[in-house]
């Protein structure tokens, strides 16, 4: 199981002995957790889900002299893209999503920024994220792509070797809304059984808000989930 670092002003010292590092940020107005992976091997990463331009993972990135290699996002809603745009510029970093969420990167409405008073639009997708596709990144098996709408349509997950950013379908004791223009709570659930509780009992779950979680624990634990799935 990869190291998972939250971000330290002070240290921030990477952990090379692992396959693939993980550094959580919780970013923005909403804390949505901004994920970084490392390959200790080389000086590269991948940005998940970065929510606001600049602050604590420009100084790591920064920092740590890492490039980022591809943007992926777990769905479109605008805390998990806003930051989008000035991370794409420092490299031409690709920019992943699935897509029946494309639309959202340049249509505010659509990513519920408009609903705010924001106005939170960008260039279109680079590529498409398609349920079972490889990522291929560090020396592990790279990241599986698990398409699981119901949050949106378009969300995804990332599952490497044990553990899974699971966006905002899955959470410690909760589950993604399922109130928004575009969501469903039946596809969420079906998302969930089908796609996340297939895993094993000790994969960490890095969710896109709050803190981690196992799947053996929501499976057990979560109110949502508890009375559905055994």
């Amino acid at each position: 199981m990869p190291a998972v670092v939250p971000f330290d002003a002070g240290r921030g010292v990477l952990n090379t002995g692992a396959s693939l590092e993980i550094r959580r940020f919780a970013c923005g107005p909403l804390e949505t957790n901004t994920y970084v992976l490392v390959d200790p091997g080389g000086k590269t990463c991948i940005l998940v889900d970065p929510a606001e331009p600049g602050g604590t993972v420009e100084q790591f990135l920064d920092r740590e002299g890492l490039t980022v290699e591809r943007i992926l996002l777990t769905h479109g809603h605008f805390d998990h893209i806003a930051g989008v745009p000035g991370f794409r510029a420092r490299g031409n970093a690709p920019v992943w999503i699935h897509a029946a969420d494309a639309d959202m990167l340049i249509r505010p409405e659509a990513n519920m920024s408009l609903f705010i008073g924001l106005d939170i639009r960008m260039e279109p997708a680079d590529g498409f994220l398609a349920d079972g596709a490889v990522i291929p990144f560090g020396s592990g098996g790279g990241l599986r792509v698990i398409h699981t709408p119901g949050h949106t349509a378009g969300g995804v997950c990332f599952a490497g070797e044990g553990f899974v950013l699971a966006g905002d379908t899955l959470f410690r004791g909760s589950v993604g809304r399922t109130d928004f223009p575009g969501s469903s709570e039946q596809a969420l659930m079906r998302s969930i059984r089908d796609g996340l509780l297939t895993l094993e009992d000790d994969v960490r779950v890095y969710p896109g808000h709050g803190e981690t979680t196992e799947i053996g624990f929501e499976r057990k634990h979560n109110p949502f989930l508890s009375g559905r799935f055994r």
